[in-house]
């Protein structure tokens, strides 16, 4: 068991990109077996999987986790990890205490805005490719696409404070993510006026009913893509969308990376 020092991983660093400002990317594969023991790391960091997938362990539960699985540590957490594939990389958000300070928030927060998984994936990717193209401004982006992440918190709040027909309604939309279901479809299913859902959804969701539609169908295109197993054009399909340029388009607005060049990731 041992304590991984600042932008240290098992895998192989590919690519580190520091803000100096509390915010380090770091980029990991792993090729061959790595330690496979109980170990920690000095800083909180969330990991995003591209490609591969291993068994991730921690004290109180273990998981498979996969190309768009996202996960979060805390500073010093143990875990392991075991049954990784090869090849397996990883985009890496790491966080220092000072910055969650300058931000008067903490890890907890940031744990729980990690689990509005879609947006969480999309501000990594986009901060991962602030890095691919850095210039004067990317420090400064980055800073402000991570406090993105640290605002959604508040509206997690809500929507676990908000009525039952909210949480029947996200179930619904999840279901059917591949499909595009209007305010007048959702009212006869959830037995509420249009008008409702249509006041209240960006309460709750922090989007409108579109926004959060293509958010899921986006997501969902992530381990598509990877899996190398389908093309570009039946992604798009399989996504719901009418075709392949506006699937292009909307999965650029959303991860600031053309389907094409999150592929060769």
């Amino acid at each position: 068991m041992y304590e991984l020092e600042k932008e240290k991983y098992l895998g192989n660093t590919k690519n580190i990109f520091n803000t100096n400002q509390g915010i380090a990317v770091v980029e990991t594969e792993y090729q061959n077996k790595v330690y496979e023991g109980w170990h920690s790391h000095n800083n909180a960091h969330i990991t995003l999987f591209l490609k591969g997938g291993t068994t991730e362990k921690r004290k109180n539960f273990s998981e498979t986790v996969g190309p768009g699985s996202l996960l979060f540590y805390h500073s010093d957490e143990l875990h392991l990890n075991q049954e990784t594939l090869f090849p397996s990389r990883n985009i890496n958000i790491e966080i220092e205490e000072n910055l969650l300070k300058e931000l008067q928030i903490n890890e907890a927060v940031i744990e729980k805005s990690v689990q509005n998984t879609a947006l969480t994936k999309f501000l990594i990717l986009k901060i991962f490719k602030e890095t691919q193209t850095a210039d004067t401004f990317s420090n400064d982006t980055i800073k402000m696409l991570f406090s993105q992440l640290s605002n959604t918190h508040e509206h997690l709040k809500r929507f676990e404070k908000s009525p039952f027909w909210v949480k029947s309604l996200n179930e619904l939309l999840n279901d059917c993510w591949n499909e595009n279901p209007n305010l007048q479809d959702l009212s006869q299913v959830l037995h509420l006026n249009p008008i409702t859902i249509s006041k209240h959804f960006p309460k709750y969701f922090g989007c409108t009913l579109g926004e959060y539609m293509r958010r899921i169908k986006i997501e969902r295109s992530l381990s598509l893509i990877q899996s190398n197993q389908n093309n570009l054009t039946e992604v798009a399909l399989e996504c719901g969308f009418a075709d392949q340029s506006h699937f292009i388009r909307t999965f650029k607005n959303q991860t600031g990376f053309l389907p094409k060049q999150f592929q060769k990731l």
